[in-house]
C-alpha cells in the first residue's frame, strides 16, 4: 500500500506486523567492487623476474642481475655474473626477455617447478636495435635457453639453464662468445677487442692493428651507405673457435664475420693462425672488417653464389692501399693463367666445404683482381655501386652491370679477364 507518497513494506512475523519505511535521505549508490588482488602465478614470477633481470643489465645494477639467481648453485651464479660482465663489457644497450611456458606441474614431487623457453633480445651500442620478432632470424639478435624456477625459502628462482634441444631449436648466433666463460677487453675510440683469457696478451697488438683498420674500412663503408659506429672483434682459441657461433668448420678459414640480424656484426679470430706476423694480423683483420662494411645489416640475404664478389671485395678493402698486383695474389692468379684450365669468367665457383688449398687461393686471388678490374675500368665509387647491389639489394650481376657500368655483365667480364691477364703476364 501507498501512504503518503512513501512505500510500506509489510512482513508478518508470529503474527505482528513489521513495517520498515524508506528513508527520506538520497539513495546511497553503490560503490564499485574491488576485485580480489590474486596473487601472480608461477608463470608470471617467472616472467616478471626476467623483466626485472633485463632492466638490472641496462642500468649496470650486477646485484639485481643475479638476484633471481638461486645463490645455492655456485655455477649456475658464475655462468650469470660472467654474461652479465661480458656483455656489460661489449656495450650492450639493449635487452628484452621473452618467455613460453614449456611445463608446469608436471614433476610429481616439485609441483610449483616451472621451465619456460627464454629468449633475450640484445642489442649492442651504435645501432638502431629492430623492433622483437620471435623468429630468430628476425628483429633483435637472440640467446634462448631453457630456464628452471622453483620455491626457494618462499620465493621463486631461477634454478636451471640449459641449451635447447632439437631441430626447432637451431640458431646461428648461439653459442654466443659472450655467453660463456668471462672476456677480457680492449677499447679503443672505434673498435672493442673482447678475448678469451688464454688469448688476453694478444689485445694490445690487435688493438693497434684494428684501429688502423677501422679507418680504412670507414672509407668504403661510406661508399655502400652503412658506416659502423663501432667494431667488434673476438679473438678465439681453438676451443672456442669450434664453439662460438656454432664453430667455423671450414679447413682453410682464420677469422669470419658474422652478422647480427640487422644489428651490426661481430668478427671472430682464430688468434693462433692469425697472429703469426704482424703484416698477416693486419691483412686479416682489415679482410673482414671489409666483410663488415659490406654485409652488415643484412638479414635473410644467402650471398653464396656470389661469394667470389663478397671475398674479392673484402680482399680488395684488405689489401688497401695496396694494389692487388702487389700482393701475393698475384702469383696465384699467374699460377692460373698458365694452367690448361685458365679461368674463364671473373665469377669464379663458390666453395665447397672440403676445397683444397688451390681452389681456395683462386677463389680469393681472382676476386680481388675482379675488384681492382672493375675499380680501374669504372672508378671505385662504381665499383661499390655494383658491389651494393649484388650484395645488399640482391641484384642479379647482370643487372647491376648494367644499371651501374651500363653494360651487360658478360661484357665486363670479358673484359676483365684481358685486363687480369695483361696484368699477372
Amino acid at each position: 500500500m501507498v501512504v503518503a507518497g512513501l512505500i510500506v513494506a509489510v512482513l508478518a512475523l508470529a503474527g505482528g506486523v513489521v513495517a520498515f519505511w524508506s528513508s527520506r535521505e538520497p539513495a546511497a549508490v553503490a560503490a564499485p567492487q574491488v576485485a580480489p588482488t590474486l596473487p601472480p602465478t608461477p608463470v608470471e614470477q617467472a616472467a616478471r623476474l626476467l623483466d626485472a633481470q633485463a632492466a638490472a643489465l641496462l642500468k649496470g645494477d650486477e646485484k639485481g642481475w643475479l638476484a633471481p639467481v638461486d645463490p645455492a648453485r655456485p655455477e649456475l651464479v658464475a655462468r650469470y655474473r660472467n654474461v652479465y660482465r661480458n656483455l656489460r663489457g661489449l656495450d650492450v644497450s639493449h635487452a628484452e626477455f621473452h618467455a613460453q611456458v614449456m611445463s608446469y606441474g608436471m614433476v610429481p614431487e616439485k609441483p610449483d617447478l616451472v621451465t619456460v623457453k627464454a629468449s633475450l633480445g640484445y642489442c649492442f651500442s651504435g645501432v638502431a636495435c629492430p623492433t622483437w620478432h620471435d623468429d630468430v632470424g628476425e628483429g633483435p639478435p637472440k640467446a634462448r635457453h631453457q630456464l628452471t624456477f622453483e620455491p626457494v625459502k618462499g620465493k621463486y628462482l631461477i634454478t636451471g639453464r640449459a641449451e635447447l634441444t632439437g631441430r626447432s631449436s637451431f640458431n646461428r648466433l648461439q653459442p654466443a662468445p659472450w655467453d660463456g666463460d668471462a672476456l677480457v677487453f680492449a677499447r679503443g675510440p672505434r673498435v672493442t677487442i673482447a678475448a678469451h683469457r688464454s688469448q688476453a696478451k694478444h689485445l694490445k697488438k690487435v688493438l693497434a692493428a684494428a684501429e688502423q683498420a677501422a679507418v680504412n674500412a670507414d672509407r668504403f663503408a661510406g661508399y655502400v651507405g652503412n658506416r659502423q659506429q663501432r667494431y667488434r672483434i673476438y679473438l678465439a682459441d681453438d676451443r672456442a673457435w669450434r664453439t662460438w657461433y656454432g664453430g667455423e668448420r671450414s679447413r682453410w678459414a682464420i677469422g669470419y664475420a658474422r652478422t647480427l640480424n640487422s644489428a651490426g656484426s661481430d668478427v671472430v679470430l682464430r688468434t693462433g693462425k692469425v697472429m703469426t706476423t704482424r703484416q698477416r694480423a693486419a691483412r686479416t683483420i682489415q679482410h673482414e672488417l671489409g666483410h663488415v662494411v659490406t654485409l652488415a645489416g643484412l638479414t635473410r640475404r644467402d650471398t653464396g653464389d656470389s661469394q667470389w664478389l663478397v671475398e674479392g671485395i673484402a680482399e680488395y678493402i684488405g689489401d688497401y692501399p695496396r694494389a692487388a698486383t702487389d700482393t701475393g695474389n698475384r702469383d696465384v692468379v699467374a699460377a692460373e693463367f698458365r694452367r690448361r684450365d685458365a679461368p674463364r669468367t671473373i665469377a669464379t665457383a663458390p666453395l665447397v666445404k672440403d676445397a683444397d688449398d688451390r681452389t681456395v687461393d683462386k677463389l680469393y686471388a681472382m676476386g680481388h683482381f675482379a675488384t681492382s678490374c672493375m675499380a680501374d675500368q669504372y672508378g671505385e665509387r662504381k665499383l661499390f655501386a655494383f658491389v651494393d647491389r649484388v650484395l645488399r639489394h640482391a641484384a642479379k650481376p647482370d643487372q647491376a652491370a648494367r644499371a651501374v657500368y651500363g653494360k651487360s655483365f658478360a661484357a665486363v667480364d670479358k673484359s676483365c679477364l684481358k685486363w687480369i691477364k695483361r696484368k699477372v703476364s
